[in-house]
């Protein structure tokens, strides 16, 4: 393995140096930097305050392995051996914590439902039909006089992603690697050896740009006058309802329409319409009438009237055309590396999209084209 310190800095730069300089610190960033941390000298710049501000730190985020597409079930498989057993010093309890995941059909909804579980049956061979007494004993305040039929795969796990994203940082931080917030970049000059780094009055010099800003990895690129991708961020919109003191813990349910889903969470109940609505890079926030909505279409298939919303947010998921990741070296500006479009998996994948991201920067690889920047 090319280790970083050994890629060269040809020409050398009066400003302080480093191997990778990664523009981000949400989940894509952390978990790139804690991979290559100790194998070269690197510095992570996140523009907030504090590390996953946006998306990261605003998810609901569950380890599912049938999830999505088959890269995304693949690199989630890859992390599978990080998340169960966390390398020793990594977290101090356990990244996951069961809750298993319930997919529910509306009568007119069992044929779809039937399609469902028997078309993820190869990857998810825990998944099976319950009845309605099995359903409402994992879940008592769907509506009996709504539900049609249910599925349950008792393997979806709850992530900590806050223990997650701590390990990430304190990884590497330990590793001698340097992470700064309230670093906006403000410039990205290409030099023969590498980049001048403009972050506000200091530069720094970097042999390798890790494009890993999520919603503003567009915006990331044009600074560095390299071509756009079609990436798209998606506002998600999630509320915190009042639920009944009785429900304690319960899995994820989701409906089969794909139009909501809910799980228990400190107050309440977290509840999300599963929205995917194209948006500027922002600072994402609910909108009134997408909580409404939400809580119309909760209100719909549960025995729970809403009278208050604890808490609401929303976030950004930035979703390349094909659902798939965006990594690897740009063919046209080859020391500007893409770390994008995690979409609604940037969690669940990070220890395995992570790993495979330092590798593909140290020996200066190609991912397998379905992953790779340049089929774009």
């Amino acid at each position: 393995m090319l280790l970083c310190w050994e890629l060269g800095l040809a020409g050398g730069f009066s400003l302080n140096q480093y191997d990778v300089v990664i523009i981000g610190g949400g989940a894509a960033g952390l978990s790139v930097a804690y991979f290559l941390s100790g194998h070269c000298r690197l510095l992570v710049l996140e523009r907030e305050r504090e590390l996953a501000y946006h998306s990261s730190g605003r998810t609901a985020a569950m380890y599912i392995e049938g999830y999505e597409n088959s890269v995304v079930q693949t690199l989630t498989v890859a992390g599978r051996d990080f998340f169960f057993d966390p390398p020793e010093g990594f977290s101090d309890h356990p990244l996951l914590g069961d809750s298993g995941g319930l997919t529910i059909a509306a009568h007119h909804e069992v044929r779809a439902l039937d399609k469902y579980v028997s078309g993820w049956s190869r990857d998810c061979p825990e998944l099976s039909l319950v009845s309605e007494e099995e359903t409402l004993e994992l879940a008592p305040i769907i509506r009996p006089e709504w539900l049609g039929g249910a599925a349950y795969d008792p393997s979806w796990k709850n992530i900590d992603v806050h223990g997650l994203l701590m390990g990430f940082e304190k990884g590497v931080l330990k590793n001698g690697g340097e992470i700064k917030k309230s670093a906006e970049i403000t410039g990205l000059k290409s030099l023969a050896s590498g980049w001048e780094v403009s972050i506000g009055d200091e530069v720094v010099g970097a042999s390798t740009v890790v494009n890993a800003s999520g919603a503003w990895a567009n915006s990331v690129a044009s600074l560095a006058g390299v071509r756009a991708r079609p990436l798209t961020p998606m506002r998600r919109t999630a509320v915190i309802v009042p639920a009944p003191v009785t429900i304690g813990s319960g899995p994820m349910v989701h409906t089969i329409s794909g139009n909501l889903y809910f799980r228990p969470e400190s107050p309440g109940m977290m509840v999300c319409p599963q929205d995917e609505t194209p948006s500027e890079p922002m600072d994402a926030f609910a909108l009134e009438l997408d909580v409404a909505q939400t809580i119309e279409e909760y209100q719909a298939v549960t025995n729970q009237e809403v009278s208050r919303v604890l808490r609401s947010w929303a976030g950004l998921r930035t979703f390349a055309e094909d659902r798939k990741p965006v990594v690897g070296y740009d063919s046209e500006s080859p020391n500007f590396f893409w770390l994008a479009g995690q979409g609604g998996f940037g969690i669940q994948t990070s220890p395995g999209l992570g790993r495979l991201a330092s590798q593909l920067i140290l020996n200066r690889d190609d991912p397998d084209l379905a992953i790779n920047v340049n089929r774009y």
